[in-house]
């Protein structure tokens, strides 16, 4: 027994903790009442690892055993997959049990043992993270380290908490001390990669994730074999690279990363999901949702299947089946992030809505036929849904218009119905005009998207909204009908083509075409500039009206759009854009002449209940040869109740 013993302490000294492990196991199962045997076999076993096996060979496990099991029990919550997917924090609720009552025992202890307490602490600090139990984790932590600093793994809890709660120049921080300390704690780099990208450090994002990506390769090799296996570390860092551009609105990008990986591992999960994602930032809502049921089908328990299901559901119009799903994940994970997001969607959605434009006109030139100064105004209320597809709308508007000193003013009040399925959508309303010309109107639109490209349009108005004031202050009113078609590549590549007929009640008829397309041209985080050329064409069946009336006419155009994000904070972000547009106009019987404008606007999101717009535009337009130049402000709001 002795020689036992001896030969054991002599293989710790020299470091062979497994040579130690033997002759301690043998020692106790000679003896298995030594306590010196089993507090030493205890001892190399907590110092391998196995706090359990540490436990059973000791009659009372002391704090450091205890501990050593709390701590184990909080990796398995984190590592091993609960059988009961509503339940997927019951091993993690256990430990955080076990970790409370440690530390009042080492506090209560005679003396109080106020290294059990903070270890039984730190390792709660942890638990309480993995259980998503943000607040209490960062108070916890924040309590600890004014006392001492951090351990690194407990850093590392505080930092993903305070990336939870919303506090990323502190995670930053936190993240980047941990790292300091263990410049190679892949857990602490994944998360300053998520925390440069909450502070719209999208170079550095860029850099931390790259650097990660570029490490190992798609297999390695395990232990003594030579025989290799999927690297997972290495697939999560190419996602995770991908994932930084979506997150900084380049689709494209993360796109072409992806796919080749998918086309190689067309099983993975995680591939599917990812894609299902960017799918969506591309603007195919049906190719994201074919996308997230094949991952959901691949790993149904997975946590980030079923939110992407329920994200890819919302998007292609299947409002209750999603709004179900994310019900059923908020009762499991009440306080993930990502969960509340899409509650907080859910809960936008099915509030009434209410829409406000105001946009007063001043304008000078034109001559008689051009509309002058003047302001349009709109309100419109909807009901929140009726039996998930179906809305009721008010609807207000006023025009005024101000040529050659004259005020002509319409009002129109309506009512009507919005009806919303996955591929189609409707709106009919019955108006009523007021002011010049008191008549009764109805608009009715339809619209069908067949596929995640092509959106075919029509539209029916009895007496049009587009009808001029100077025709109705003659007593002329105008029924429209109109068609369009377009093609969308992606989100920002997009060509179309419209068409519409005006049939005025003095006999005119006027036909007219537009074609325009949009392209992408710089994609850049937080910037996007297209370009946007446009062709109009009309022409007129009756001559000598008292409205502008141009027999045939054509314009083509070429704008810049430029869109820039200022300012970003989770859900509430400052966006600006700058419009110019430079073209001819031409019209028959008076030539050619330059037309353009440049318009500036920022956009004010708060959540997904209110948004601001407001700006600015100059115009050159030409009226039978007379070039008017007017200058507009407006101001948008909507808002959910």
């Amino acid at each position: 027994m002795s020689q036992l013993m001896q030969e054991g302490r002599s293989a710790l000294r020299d470091d062979d903790r497994y040579l130690a492990l033997k002759k301690f196991a043998l020692a106790h199962a000679r003896e298995p009442a030594n306590r010196e045997a089993s507090n030493a076999l205890a001892d190399v076993l907590m110092q391998l690892g196995a706090p359990q096996a540490a436990a059973n060979v000791l009659e009372t496990p002391g704090f450091p055993v205890r501990g050593g099991q709390a701590a184990e029990r909080v990796r398995w919550g984190a590592q091993v997959e609960e059988p009961d997917p509503t339940q997927p924090f019951a091993q993690t609720d256990a430990a955080i049990a076990l970790l409370q009552r440690l530390a009042t025992e080492a506090r209560s202890a005679t003396p109080p043992d106020r290294e059990a307490e903070r270890r039984s602490l730190c390792d709660l600090v942890v638990a309480l993270r993995n259980r998503e139990r943000w607040s209490e984790a960062l108070a916890l932590a924040e309590d600890l380290q004014r006392a001492a600093p951090l351990p690194a793994y407990v850093r590392l809890a505080q930092a993903d908490a305070q990336l939870a709660l919303e506090r990323p120049e502190q995670a930053l921080a936190s993240y980047l001390a941990v790292l300091e300390a263990d410049p190679a704690n892949r857990q602490a780099r994944v998360g300053l990669v998520y925390a440069q990208v909450e502070t719209e450090d999208f170079a550095a994002a860029f850099a931390t994730a790259d650097a990660l990506a570029a490490e190992g390769a798609p297999r390695k090799r395990v232990g003594a074999s030579t025989a290799t296996q999927p690297d997972a570390d290495w697939l999560d860092a190419q996602l995770l690279a991908a994932q930084v551009r979506r997150y900084a609105d380049m689709p494209l990008e993360a796109w072409q990363r992806v796919r080749p990986l998918l086309d190689a591992a067309p099983a993975s999960p995680s591939l599917r999901w990812e894609m299902s994602a960017i799918a969506a930032a591309r603007g195919w809502p049906r190719q994201a949702h074919h996308e997230a049921l094949v991952a959901w089908s691949l790993a149904p328990a997975d946590p980030t299947a079923q939110f992407e299901l329920a994200n890819a559901e919302w998007r292609r119009g299947y409002w209750a089946s999603a709004a179900a799903r994310i019900e059923r994940m908020a009762l499991a994970r009440p306080t993930h992030s990502q969960v509340r997001r899409l509650q907080d969607e859910v809960s936008a959605h099915n509030d009434a809505q209410v829409l406000l434009s105001f946009a007063p006109r001043r304008a000078e030139g034109g001559g008689s036929t051009a509309p002058g100064s003047g302001m349009t105004g709109a309100l419109r209320l909807y009901s929140p849904p009726l039996r998930e597809n179906w809305r009721l709308l008010a609807a207000a508007e006023r025009e005024v218009d101000k040529p050659d000193h004259e005020t002509l003013t319409r009002n129109r009040y309506g009512a009507g119905i919005e009806g919303r399925w996955s591929d189609l959508s409707f709106e009919l309303i019955g108006w009523s005009n007021q002011g010049l010309l008191e008549h009764g109107g109805a608009d009715a639109s339809v619209q069908w998207q067949p596929d995640d490209h092509w959106t075919l349009a029509a539209d029916l108005q009895r007496f049009s909204a587009d009808t001029p004031l100077r025709a109705i202050q003659a007593g002329v009113r105008a029924d429209a009908y109109g068609v369009r078609i377009a093609h969308a590549w992606d989100d920002q590549h997009v060509a179309s083509f419209s068409t519409a007929l005006l049939d005025f009640s003095d006999g005119n008829r006027r036909w007219q075409a537009t074609a325009d397309y949009l392209g992408r041209i710089v994609n850049q985080p937080g910037l996007d500039v297209l370009l946007h050329p446009t062709l109009y064409a009309s022409r007129n069946s009756l001559r000598d009206t008292a409205y502008f009336n141009p027999e045939r006419d054509a314009s083509f155009s070429l704008g810049v759009d430029v869109r820039h994000l200022i300012w970003r904070r989770y859900q509430r972000s400052l966006r600006q854009r700058v419009l110019a547009n430079y073209g001819r106009y031409w019209q028959s019987g008076f030539g050619s002449g330059d037309v353009g404008g440049v318009e500036y606007s920022q956009t004010y999101s708060h959540d997904p209940r209110t948004a601001w717009e407001y700006g600015f535009a100059w115009a050159r337009h030409i009226y039978d040869g007379d070039a008017e130049r007017s200058l507009t402000a407006f101001i948008r709001f909507e808002q959910r109740f």
